[in-house]
């Protein structure tokens, strides 16, 4: 099926005069984004997008019968649970250019809207209804009823799902008809939180099972153990591949269908979740950009930024009072965290490290949800017109969803007719105290009107304005600290009011030296710690001196963190067999750039096994099977990538002489088992009279058989091997007495299974 936007093209027809003017201005105004910051990406991504707009203008505009609405590739599906439908928002102005009503009976219900596999599907919270969006006609009409409150609906890749919570269930549905693929399928539990990756692979959490459960291809597979039974878990998708979040544990792991291929350390994070408080306050996005993830401690403010790929972690602390908080979104430098007591999104700039102006998105209280795709995060408050896009600059555009004037489902015998350019938030959808995109504002804030000096209270014209009082010193901004290989990076905004003379920094262990001494009032405002343990966590503070006797002033103390970073892979992994086989030793190199105390879970026959060691030695194996093993470095800060690697213990085969067949004519017989009895006889080895020929035959193993005597010398033990007969130029494979061959003395023969 078409994805959305990538419906019918249009009758032809060549563009007016303000349609080519139009088209013009918004080219302009999308290079117009190209200034220099150094950041091309976002200026070339809106030329395109425009080039959409534009395809848009062209066939909305044209008003030629059999014409359709052509929705912005960069955009977003938005619900508004109240009026029952759904409208598509353009993503670099704000508009809303397409507008669905969602089938009777939805109106007032909360909806979730899921998009992949080139279909956007809607389902109703609270009686199952799945209904399908059909793009190009701007209609809802493909659904099916799946009879049950509180599903799941989640899609990705070419697959679908609907996940009962209640019955412990999965059903593929097809994601084109909205219809069942397929049976109900048990899960063995109670799931949480479902997620699809990029290969349509869903994964659903049990937490009583601490197991996350994969479906590949549509089929349930082998459940990945991830915690202890009870734990509280919840799945991310980080750069569209699965993480798992141990809340009760305070650790994340990275996944594959296979297992963990990544352990990281919340560390002070989430302090005391695991004995007694709620770990449900440990706030992380279903679903992220890239490969960062935030993570976020409602109670405390810890904000922790692990990238799962690099294994580098930020941390900060974000001033929090006792807000609902939602999961948090990181897009850009800035974090972005829903506060759903007051209809705002607390900013921090990683930046700057300090908080930034928060951005209002309602009036009052209300859920509000987070998405970010394409660059451009998206908020939406579901039980209300309010919603906003907002680009990685930070600037907020405005989206007004009960808009009449976009496209919408025909009526009969109507046909699509340009109106004028959908402007975004209409003025009737504003929150009180903002005004339309385009007006000055802070960064990353709310946009608010200008001092007007005619105005009661202003400044009275040409009158002198008194001095400025006299600034008091102030405290630097929490710190912000960064993990690094052997080191610490403290960052912190500086002081507000009286210029300090420098700042230092406060808290280093007498193991670790910092870099610089002190920082000048025009910064840079970062500090290196380098040294101390990897075992242990350490918070710093940040002091301004001031001159002239003024008092210093203390920053809030920094977050914990550790002087170390998860470490990658292990490295040259190989595997050095016992002589005679049944086992042998596993050898690695360590990771580049390990810090701290390394261990090693070595993963391969028997279970897993930890050591600090380089190696492993395996015994007591079958000779003649070839397993897998995997080696995973870890340390305080969690683990990363393993290395994998083959035990071999397929027998080397070996060149030995015939003996006892010198100066005799009687050939030698090549058994099918080690036995002359009820065993065939597929070849022989011929005689040697006068011992004038060396015969050889490559021997591949040896096993117990029947006991055999020759010349007064007794052996049970025959060669299984492989002789190249010359008189008929054939191989012959099969068992000769060890009598004949004498296999048993050579140690590089391996035993047969």
């Amino acid at each position: 099926m078409p994805d959305q936007g990538a419906e019918m093209p249009a009758e032809t027809r060549t563009p007016g005069p303000q349609l080519r003017q139009r088209c013009a201005a918004l080219t302009i105004a999308a290079w117009a984004r190209l200034r220099p910051t150094g950041n091309r990406v976002t200026g070339y991504v809106a030329v395109g997008a425009v080039g959409a707009l534009i395809g848009t203008s062209l066939a909305v505009g044209a008003g030629a019968s059999g014409s359709r609405p052509r929705l912005a590739d960069i955009g977003a599906w938005l619900a508004s649970s109240e009026k029952g439908e759904i409208a598509h928002v353009h993503g670099l102005t704000g508009a809303v250019d397409g507008k669905v009503v969602l089938p009777a009976g939805m109106a007032g219900h909360r909806v979730s809207v899921a998009r992949g596999g080139g279909s956007t599907l809607v389902l109703d919270e609270q009686t199952g209804r799945v209904a399908r969006i059909d793009a190009s006609q701007l209609t809802a009409g493909q659904s099916a009823d799946y009879g049950a409150a509180g599903l799941q609906l989640v899609s990705g890749g070419a697959y679908a799902y609907v996940v009962d919570p209640v019955r412990g269930t999965v059903r593929r549905i097809d994601p084109a008809l909205t219809t069942a693929a397929g049976p109900a399928v048990d899960l063995g539990g109670k799931p949480g939180a479902a997620v699809v990756d990029q290969e349509g692979t869903l994964w659903v959490p049990l937490a009583e099972r601490g197991t996350v459960v994969p479906f590949v291809k549509g089929r349930k597979s082998t459940a990945v153990k991830v915690a202890e039974p009870g734990h509280d878990l919840v799945l991310t998708l980080a750069d569209g591949r699965p993480v798992v979040t141990d809340r009760t544990a305070a650790v994340l792991k990275a996944l594959t269908a296979t297992g963990v291929r990544g352990t990281f350390e919340l560390g002070g994070a989430n302090t005391g979740a695991s004995s007694g408080a709620d770990a449900s306050d440990t706030l992380v996005p279903t679903s992220t950009d890239g490969s960062v993830v935030p993570v976020l401690v409602g109670r405390s403010g810890d904000l922790v930024l692990l990238d799962v790929l690099s294994r580098h972690t930020v941390r900060a602390r974000v001033p929090v009072q006792g807000q609902r908080l939602g999961a948090p979104q990181l897009l850009g430098k800035r974090v972005y965290i829903p506060d759903e007591s007051t209809g705002r999104l607390l900013v921090y700039d990683t930046s700057l490290a300090a908080p930034a102006e928060p951005v209002r998105i309602t009036e009052s209280a209300g859920e509000l949800e987070l998405l970010v795709r394409d660059g451009l995060l998206w908020v939406n408050d579901p039980d209300s017109a309010h919603a906003a896009v907002i680009d990685a600059d930070g600037e907020v555009r405005r989206i007004g969803k009960y808009g009449t004037e976009v496209p919408s489902a025909l009526e009969p015998g109507e046909r699509w007719v340009e109106d004028g350019v959908p402007t975004g938030f209409p003025a009737a959808g504003l929150p009180s105290g903002t005004v339309t995109p385009g007006a000055n504002a802070p960064a990353g804030g709310t946009p608010g009107p200008g001092p007007d000096p005619q105005a009661p209270g202003g400044e009275p014209t040409g009158t002198v304005p008194s001095p400025p009082p006299a600034q008091e010193p102030g405290a630097p901004g929490a710190p912000q600290a960064e993990s690094r290989m052997g080191a610490i990076r403290i960052t912190f905004a500086e002081a507000l009011g009286a210029t300090p003379r420098r700042y230092v920094l406060k808290g280093q262990a007498p193991d670790q030296t910092v870099t610089p001494d002190g920082i000048g009032p025009d910064g840079p405002f970062a500090f290196e710690v380098k040294g101390g343990s990897c075992e242990e966590q350490y918070s710093f503070t940040v002091v301004a001196e001031y001159a002239g006797g003024k008092p210093s002033k203390e920053s809030a103390p920094s977050a914990l963190a550790r002087p170390c970073v998860a470490p990658g892979a292990p490295r040259e992994l190989t595997f050095t067999p016992t002589q005679g086989g049944h086992g042998g030793t596993v050898t690695w190199q360590p990771p580049q750039g390990a810090n701290g105390t390394v261990t090693y879970a070595v993963n391969g026959p028997g279970g897993t096994a930890e050591t600090t060691e380089l190696s492993h030695t395996y015994k007591n194996m079958k000779n003649g099977t070839v397993t897998w093993v995997t080696v995973m470095a870890g340390n305080a800060a969690g683990s990363g990538a393993a290395v994998s690697g083959k035990i071999d213990l397929t027998p080397p085969s070996q060149e030995m002489a015939i003996v006892n067949n010198t100066a005799n004519s009687t050939p030698v017989g090549i058994r099918s088992l080690p036995t002359t009895v009820g065993s065939g006889r597929p070849g022989e080895i011929p005689g040697n009279p006068g011992g004038h020929l060396t015969q050889v035959t490559t021997v591949h193993c040896k096993v117990e058989g029947q006991e055999q005597t020759y010349n007064d010398e007794t052996t049970k033990f025959w060669a299984y091997h492989t002789f190249h007969h010359p008189g008929i130029d054939k191989d012959i494979t099969g068992y000769t007495s060890d009598l004949f061959v004498n296999s048993r003395a050579n140690p590089d023969v391996w035993e047969c299974e």
